[in-house]
């Protein structure tokens, strides 16, 4: 039941020994397991995350496990403007063009928080850092490139839209629908923000795709509240374990996106 709830796997079996590869949030869960499937093609690949240690840990660990040395950390803070400037430096000192940029780092339910550059942690983290870091990066995407935004089910639910509101930091809001809105429209802002961007690159064949992976079973949920209760948390396990995807489950649509030459006509579209 576990495996069919699990949707079916990306059949594709393309090679990408020339292809760079940038996935932000590739230390654990949906990026980790993304990270080494396309380590396993022979791409190049830059992850990204904010723990230093934790991230060349995890170099050397896919380095070993895919037998493929083109694998390198890079240090990105999404909540710091800064940073993202820091790391696109580094991408050019790095490579001449990125092929394929998976923009999947993400929080969920985080506690109110105001980042150094004075927005909702939220927000910033799930739109606005990857909005300015796909927007740095398009001198170096290549003709034909792809883009993916990891998306979700909640953006359905977002009640509002006010730009003006949504990036300031709100102390109050720390209630569950507060925090839920929060992520709502952040991701409803990402996807509209994909569906121009797909618009406006059109004509250099770069494809842009907005994934929903489903439930998947990552630190995401670390802040979840009913997840932090541990009676709660162990009533729900059972059927967590049943419905909820691995992230091996949870990268295919993903990887179908990256990889499959059947959607190289398509962009701007919503999969899930």
């Amino acid at each position: 039941f576990r495996k069919r709830c699990g949707g079916p796997l990306c059949r594709c079996v393309l090679r990408l020994d020339e292809k760079v590869v940038i996935i932000t949030g590739g230390t654990s869960g949906l990026g980790l397991a993304v990270a080494e499937q396309l380590a396993s093609r022979g791409a190049s690949i830059i992850f990204t995350a904010r723990d230093l240690d934790k991230g060349l840990a995890i170099q050397e660990s896919l380095r070993a496990r895919t037998k493929n040395p083109k694998i390198f950390y890079e240090y990105l803070d999404l909540n710091n403007f800064v940073s993202i400037h820091k790391f696109v430096s580094q991408v050019n000192q790095l490579c001449s063009k990125v092929d394929l940029l998976i923009n999947n780092a993400g929080v969920f339910f985080h506690p109110p928080k105001e980042t150094v550059d004075k927005f909702d942690v939220t927000f910033q983290t799930n739109y606005l850092g990857h909005f300015l870091l796909t927007e740095l990066l398009v001198p170096v995407l290549a003709d034909q490139s792809r883009v993916i935004f990891l998306s979700s089910a909640a953006h359905f639910l977002a009640k509002s839209l006010d730009l003006k509101s949504e990036c300031i930091f709100d102390e109050g809001a720390i209630g569950t629908s507060a925090r839920f809105q929060s992520y709502a429209k952040a991701k409803l802002c990402l996807l509209l923000y994909s569906k121009t961007f797909a618009h406006r690159h059109k004509d250099r064949g770069i494809r842009v795709y907005s994934v929903d992976p489903g439930s998947v079973e990552t630190p995401i949920y670390r802040h979840f509240p009913f997840l932090q209760n541990p009676i709660l948390k162990a009533i729900q396990k059972p059927i967590r374990f049943i419905v909820i995807r691995s992230p091996f489950q949870g990268a295919q649509t993903v990887l179908h996106c990256a990889l499959s030459p059947k959607l190289g006509s398509e962009t701007g579209l919503y999969y899930a």
